[in-house]
């Protein structure tokens, strides 16, 4: 299936911050629940051998959002596996609340980085493995080499994950699950403000723009055979790259996670 760049609302800068919130918050919550702790325990076994071959306990995760899985990730390792890590979040557009929250109760493991950070010239004081969390394929081609680029030109680790497939069937369940997630679990996620309820129960508007971001993820994700073939393209011989998939099963079905991690030799 060929991958189509088509119009996603999360990439628009006008969006407003109550709908941009609304699309991070409810991606945080689904992603981070322990319903998808097969997921987590996937990206466990990829991201941790990581950071140990890179002798790092910091991570540097980029496109934040509201937070995604990354938290329980780092929750999972260290009680699973007695391996500690410390967190700073950032993104392009920032959810504050959401950093903010994640940061008050972490007690000093996960921090908030207020101000806006892009993924293709990240701050070289922000040290540490960079992540990516079910954001890759907010890049076009030539953009997402800028982001490999700068991760190899800054010598910095770089871990990339997107939990779905590029697939009709995926598109289906991640469009379907949207509007029921938007629909039925609001009242849990995130602060119930009064624009968030009229936008969900008056004007379905939000549950609307969860189910199309979902779709359109979908269509725009990248191949495992992508990843390498981009990998391969910012070049040099002072970097390793390695692209793979591990199946998860999920409660909406099996969503293989893809992941491409690279490290400077």
């Amino acid at each position: 299936m060929k991958r189509h760049h088509l119009f996603e609302w999360e990439d628009q800068p006008w969006l407003p911050v109550g709908l941009r919130d609304y699309l991070t918050d409810h991606l945080h919550f689904a992603l981070g629940s322990d319903q998808a702790r097969p997921l987590h325990q996937a990206i466990a076994s990829v991201l941790q051998p990581t950071m140990e071959k890179l002798d790092t306990r910091e991570i540097v995760d980029l496109c934040s959002g509201g937070g995604g899985p990354l938290l329980a990730v780092q929750r999972y390792m260290g009680a699973e596996s007695n391996f500690p890590t410390t967190v700073t979040l950032t993104d392009l557009y920032p959810n504050i609340a959401a950093f903010e929250r994640a940061e008050h109760g972490s007690n000093g493991s996960v921090r908030a980085h207020r101000g806006p950070v892009s993924a293709v010239d990240v701050p070289p004081t922000l040290a540490g493995i960079r992540t990516l969390f079910t954001a890759f394929h907010h890049f076009r081609p030539e953009d997402a080499r800028r982001v490999l680029l700068d991760a190899r030109l800054k010598r910095c680790g770089i871990a990339i994950f997107e939990p779905f497939e590029r697939s009709p069937r995926m598109a289906r369940i991640l469009g379907l699950a949207g509007i029921a997630c938007g629909l039925l679990l609001t009242p849990k996620v995130g602060r119930m403000s009064f624009g968030r309820f009229v936008l969900t129960y008056v004007l379905p508007v939000a549950p609307a723009v969860v189910a199309w971001d979902g779709v359109v993820s979908a269509l725009r994700s990248y191949t495992v055979a992508e990843l390498r073939e981009l990998a391969d393209s910012v070049g040099g011989d002072d970097f390793v790259w390695e692209a793979g998939q591990i199946p998860v099963v999920t409660p909406v079905g099996p969503m293989p996670l893809t992941y491409l991690v690279g490290l400077p030799t």
